[in-house]
């Protein structure tokens, strides 16, 4: 059964303001019933973190349809690291490289203004295919760059750097995660030997969430 978060957090709206439209006697045989209140208070707060939860949360699709494509990606990747554990996190920032003329860079760098990801603030940095790569613990290859993603990844190959992309075969060429437009919803890929070969573990949560690609499939 697929939940609808939106239709939960309007359930509880509807009951607030029933709770809230009720007669004085209604309200005295709420308040003899405090138990019941609380509960429902309770249930009102429960809904609504929920439906939060889910919006926010990696699930088999974001949501493109109120969002910008290019914003929701960036969410996307901020989201993702969340997931991604590298062999050495001792730097105090999370550095995201970005290789492309897109709005995808233009909103990474939006986005990361004044944000923090597991106590590490973020900075993001607009690279050329010949930019220092390795420096960054994700690079993001965009659209414009798509004639040129074998050779940025294999600029990067031998590196625990997470790379992703938004162009189709990314995954297929040897990058990590590809971030595709599917109906309305991004959709996103995973290739877990390339993650193996930056030595980087993805959290079997993702993986089940993911199309699951190999290198040439």
């Amino acid at each position: 059964m697929r939940i609808n978060p939106v239709m939960l957090m309007r359930v509880g709206i509807l009951i607030y303001r029933q709770s809230n439209n009720a007669t004085p006697s209604g309200l005295r045989r709420f308040a003899r019933r405090r138990g019941l209140l609380r509960v429902c208070q309770f249930l009102i707060a429960g809904l609504s973190a929920f439906a939060l939860v889910l919006a926010a949360g990696i699930g088999t699709g974001a949501q493109a349809q109120s969002l910008e494509e290019h914003d929701a990606k960036a969410a996307f990747v901020f989201k993702l690291v969340n997931f991604v554990q590298w062999p050495s996190d001792a730097n105090h920032e999370l550095v995201i490289g970005f290789i492309g003329a897109d709005a995808t860079g233009d909103a990474l760098q939006r986005l990361a203004s004044g944000k923090s990801i597991n106590g590490k603030g973020i900075l993001i940095r607009r690279l050329s295919r010949d930019g220092d790569l390795k420096a960054c613990q994700v690079v993001f290859v965009g659209t414009s760059e798509s004639k040129n993603v074998q050779s940025v990844l294999d600029r990067l190959r031998g590196t625990s750097v997470l790379t992703v992309g938004e162009s189709e075969g990314f995954g297929q060429h040897g990058g990590i995660v590809n971030l595709l437009l599917s109906g309305g919803r991004i959709r996103f890929e995973v290739n877990p030997h390339a993650a193996e070969r930056a030595h980087l573990q993805i959290s079997s949560r993702l993986l089940s969430l993911a199309t699951i690609v190999t290198d040439g499939n």
